[in-house]
């Protein structure tokens, strides 16, 4: 049986924890009762460090909850509900899920959150190690004006989030902490203390000025939000998190985040030990008593953060306001794009001090860089047994591999769609931006129009442009992929269709489309015909594949087989091999599915089955054109264990 992670029990001591779950340990300590978040990398594990907590824990449910929610709009709405009740609460969504929550912060901010408190925690990504694009959502900070925390060790991840409560609770602001994929997923020890039980329950007092912004309060409530700002401006000096590193130099920096241990191993390789840092723990607002004692006596300083130039800008501000005459030093050094390293910044600095970089560093670099020729460069794929990878087979078919026909991709994990060999998605936007893109290009063209969904986007915000193409009778061809997981992020539950609650098909039919198919991706022939007929009918038609995640099917028939095998049953085995191979490559560049390799027998080229990867999903033997796929059945008398239904 699994141990109890006493992490998240134990009150006193130290653990080694990755920052996001140092977040969460900072939200136990602050007496957090509600939490809520749609899934998205870098931050998802949040809520699976919650979901594990009160697995483990289960009294704390009497205090604690956290929702998976529909979208980002509607988790940050949930917070704010729940904090306008007295409730501490905290809503973490990636960068771009700020997008999307963006309409309802802009009021809630106005708002303000008490007599509760309310933290949001925004997953950057520079690099785009876990998103379609690396948006720098600092500016959110300034517009919406979230004071804005970013830690750079999971000990400041968790000092961070407690203050940021205290913070939002005395001022009655939102407050933001921001990580990014490297300091959510950094491990480090964090100090432990004292758990703080959060609100089981709360009250809300009406009170129309405060909860309704329309006008005239829309305006006092505006004015009250500068005057809240400036008041957690004067507080940034007593809050201990902003720090000064001394030095001589007549140059300095100033930094924050992941981009400050970058700076000081950069600088310590430089064995430029005499040059001032000023390190910011919160990057909005900015104290100007602070920035502007740190700027007097310099000549220049320089701003090192990733992607735009956010703190840049408002520097140069405040030495413009304050009339300090010092050259400032940014973005004509530094990239505006991907994430930063040592070896980058380091690269700057030298160019910066006319430094020669030392040959410990430039060893470091290379041994670094060599890794690139010994690690294969591959494209990211599908795994083995993938619904959609057999749903993408069938399109290719159907279609003649695409000819005249377009195809609008959409977020998920057939976002891999568009790498060879299947080049199977022509543009992606944002969720649920494949199937709006579609209904337009479906009225100016005469091409054929295919959109992509998964079942997690569809109820995020699918619904909405499905009701339009509906209305319309929009020429596209629409493909649900409904797998009961939000996969790409670590296989969240899919609110409603995981548990049984929804029905895909019956929100289609009760929005109003008459073309509805649903189908399964593991009879490839039967799915290809139904395909054709869809692209020969005029008007909106949808198809749903309903098939589960083939990781989780795969996972949930063996346990059901070791099960029985402990239960002292006999089990049917399925195997599937290759003999009399011609060679024809439709398994292994139509399908490309990875558990299908070219070998050698007896001097002899063919395919062969990796039996390590392969979870006996059976499409191979369908699809193969010259029957070199073979089905063998042992025990068959036995025990059946299908992969389970949806």
């Amino acid at each position: 049986m699994k141990e109890k992670d006493n992490r998240f029990i134990s009150e006193e001591g130290r653990a080694l924890m990755l920052g996001n779950e140092a977040v969460v340990r900072g939200c136990l300590e602050a007496g957090v009762s509600y939490a809520a978040q749609y899934p998205g990398t870098p931050t998802s594990d949040i809520g699976e460090t919650f979901h594990q907590i009160l697995r483990e824990q289960p009294h704390l449910k009497e205090y604690l909850v956290h929702h998976w929610a529909i979208n980002e709009a509607v988790a940050s709405s949930e917070c704010a509900g729940a904090a306008w009740t007295g409730c501490r609460v905290l809503n973490p969504m990636k960068h771009v899920g700020l997008n999307v929550a963006s309409d309802a912060l802009s009021v809630i901010a106005l708002n303000g959150p008490n007599p509760g408190a309310m933290v949001i925690l925004v997953g950057a990504d520079p690099g785009s190690l876990g998103s379609h694009q690396e948006q720098n959502e600092r500016f959110y900070t300034w517009m919406f004006h979230f004071p804005c925390f970013e830690p750079h060790t999971p000990q400041e991840c968790k000092d961070y989030t407690k203050l940021a409560f205290e913070l939002s609770e005395k001022f009655d602001t939102v407050v933001e902490i921001r990580t990014s994929t490297r300091s959510a997923h950094s491990r480090g020890y964090v100090e432990l203390g004292p758990i703080k039980n959060g609100s089981s329950k709360g009250k809300f007092e009406r009170n129309i000025p405060k909860y309704n912004s329309l006008p005239p309060h829309a305006i006092n409530n505006h004015v009250r939000l500068y005057e809240r700002i400036e008041k957690i401006r004067q507080e940034i000096p007593n809050l201990g998190i902003n720090k000064l590193i001394l030095g001589e130099n007549t140059t300095g920096i100033i930094t924050s985040g992941m981009p400050f241990g970058y700076t000081m191993e950069a600088l310590n390789q430089l064995d430029l030990n005499d040059v001032p840092v000023l390190k910011l723990g919160m990057i909005y607002p900015l104290n100007y008593n602070e920035i502007t004692d740190f700027l007097e006596g310099l000549d220049k300083v320089i701003i090192i953060e990733e992607l735009e130039p956010f703190l840049e800008v408002k520097v140069s501000e405040i030495a413009q306001k304050h009339k300090i005459n010092v050259e400032i030093i940014g973005e004509e050094y530094f990239q505006k794009y991907n994430e930063y390293s040592t070896g980058l910044v380091a690269k700057s600095l030298a160019n910066i001090f006319s430094r020669t970089p030392s040959q410990q560093m430039k060893n470091a670099i290379e041994y670094f860089n060599s890794y690139k020729e010994l690690i294969p460069s591959r494209f990211p794929t599908f795994c083995a047994g993938c619904p959609e990878r057999a749903t993408l087979y069938s399109i290719l078919k159907a279609t003649n591999h695409l000819e005249n026909t377009v195809v609008c991709g959409d977020i998920g994990c057939f976002v891999m769609s568009f790498f060879p060999p299947q080049e199977c998605s022509d543009l992606i936007i944002c969720m649920s931006g494949g199937l709006s893109a579609a209904i337009g290009m479906s009225e100016k063209t005469d091409q054929r129009v295919i959109a992509f969904i998964g079942d997690s986007t569809f109820l995020h915000t699918g619904m909405s442009p499905l009701a339009e193409a509906a209305n319309y009778d929009s020429n596209v061809l629409l493909f649900i992929f409904e797998n009961s997981w939000t996969a790409m992020t670590g296989h969240q539950p899919v609110l409603g269709l995981t548990e049984r609650k929804l029905s895909i098909e019956k929100i289609c039919e009760a929005i109003g489309v008459r073309w509805l198919r649903v189908e399964d991706s593991y009879h490839p022939k039967h799915l290809t015909n139904s395909i054709e007929k869809a692209l020969e009918t005029d008007g909106l038609k949808v198809i749903i594949i309903r098939r589960e995640c083939a990781l989780q099917a795969h996972r949930w028939r063996t346990q059901q087989i070791r099960k029985l095998e402990q239960d002292g049953n006999k089990v049917q085995e399925v195997l599937y091999h290759i003999t009399g191979c011609q060679m024809c490559y439709e398994c292994a560049r139509i399908l490309s599915c990875p558990a299908i390799r070219k070998t050698e027998v007896d001097g002899m080229e063919t395919m062969q089955i990796d039996e390590d990867r392969c979870i006996k999903c059976g499409v191979c033997y369908e699809i193969c054109p010259n029957s070199g796929i073979h089905k063998s059945i042992i025990d068959a008398l036995e025990t059946e264990v299908p992969f389970r239904e949806l």
